[in-house]
């Protein structure tokens, strides 16, 4: 199998569970996985409140991208509004970004890019909450920060398109694969001890030796491809159908 997989890590935020968080970590330590870690720098979303913030919060953050995991800047506040708004990802009908002018989007996009600045991180890569923005969105990521690789977006392998490059996201769990880069998107917050186990035991098995990590995977200014146009096409037409035997 010629596949390659790249973890992604969600919702790290200054009130995250930390002890599931320790926990994952520990996992990907002993494996030697270096994923994707998306934070929210000035989390206001209560879903997310696990715990009291924690002071420590951001000497976490850097003591990750010491070691090799790449920080992604994941909003800003992590609050979502119902939207209307043509998504770039029709996933959901709420988002952060979408709907809002590009004024406004600018604006949560600098306060939240100057919160990493401040604490000496510099995010390489985008990943917006609930996968929900618009073109408007890109277009403030790409006027307030230096960030040009969206961790998002269904296909094959990596592409280029509105001057990003895209690391798609198409799983949630390591699922077998003939080829392809995939992206499987992780929430420690709400992974208890059966599913961490099960992560560690997958990361030592059938999946060992398998995982790349950013830094690995080459970019390059090419459109999504037939075979990519053609996954887009099923995953969406997937999705659908879930949404109407939910």
């Amino acid at each position: 199998m010629s596949a390659r997989y790249l973890l992604r890590l969600d919702d790290a935020c200054a009130t995250m569970d930390r002890r599931r968080w320790e926990s994952v970590e520990r996992v990907l330590d002993h494996h030697a996985v270096q994923p994707i870690v998306a934070v929210v720098p000035d989390n206001q979303d209560p879903k997310l409140r696990y715990e009291e913030r924690d002071p420590a919060f951001w000497d976490k953050v850097r003591a990750w991208a010491g070691k090799g995991w790449t920080v992604a800047m994941h909003g800003h506040t992590h609050v979502m509004h119902p939207t209307e708004s043509e998504l770039v990802l029709p996933y959901y009908k709420r988002s952060e970004f979408a709907q809002l002018t590009l004024a406004a989007q600018s604006e949560k996009m600098r306060i939240a890019w100057k919160m990493f600045l401040a604490q000496g991180i510099e995010p390489s890569i985008w990943v917006a909450p609930a996968h929900s923005f618009d073109l408007l969105t890109l277009e403030a990521v790409r006027k307030e920060t230096s960030i040009r690789i969206i961790s998002d977006g269904i296909a094959w392998n990596t592409y280029f398109d509105h001057g990003f490059y895209w690391i798609p996201q198409q799983l949630w769990s390591l699922t077998e694969r003939s080829s392809g880069l995939w992206t499987v998107c992780l929430h420690p917050n709400s992974m208890d001890e059966s599913a961490i186990n099960a992560l560690d035991a997958a990361l030592g098995g059938r999946y060992r030796g398998r995982l790349t990590n950013v830094n690995n995977i080459a970019l390059r200014r090419r459109k999504k491809g037939a075979l990519g146009w053609l996954y887009d096409k099923y995953f969406w037409w997937q999705w659908r159908q879930a949404l109407r035997t939910a």
